[in-house]
């Protein structure tokens, strides 16, 4: 691999880890640099009451936005911590989004053209998959870059 810098997609999902474990036990080496990325998904804004349509339930958004504020924070945190332990040259990107996740991690490869990406896959079934969407396929089908997709833990 000629460029030394590495994307690891994370979430906070035990999967995620196990890429983020992988690679460290299979790929890297002393002089790459890992650029750790997390695209949490901006809360939507709650649906107004047909029974009260001028009255915007702020209150529950305002909630889940400072929970979800927190749980990144707590995720990053971890994360940095490893990082220094393990004295690995690397950056921590949060990319809040709304819409795909996986055009959000594309994005950020080529902004920090980075020559790999790794990620987790969650191993939802292919009807799943179809209908909903994956992350890991968006990945897969739009980078310019080898992608190495850890499969879900049995």
């Amino acid at each position: 691999m000629t460029n030394k810098k590495v994307l690891i997609a994370v979430d906070a999902s035990e999967q995620a880890e196990f890429a983020f474990n992988w690679y460290f036990e299979h790929i890297h080496g002393e002089n790459n640099e890992v650029v750790l990325v997390h695209c949490p998904e901006t809360p939507s804004l709650p649906a107004l009451s047909l029974t009260q349509p001028l009255q915007l339930p702020a209150a529950e958004w305002q909630e889940a936005l400072e929970q979800q504020v927190k749980d990144v924070k707590k995720l990053q945190e971890a994360y940095e911590q490893r990082f220094e332990q393990m004295k690995v040259k690397h950056s921590v990107k949060i990319m809040p989004h709304q819409g795909s996740p996986g055009a959000a991690i594309i994005k950020m490869a080529e902004d920090e053209e980075v020559g790999m990406i790794v990620m987790g896959s969650r191993g939802h079934g292919k009807i799943r998959r179809t209908i909903l969407g994956s992350v890991s396929d968006y990945v897969l089908h739009h980078a310019h870059v080898p992608v190495i997709v850890c499969p879900p833990m049995k």
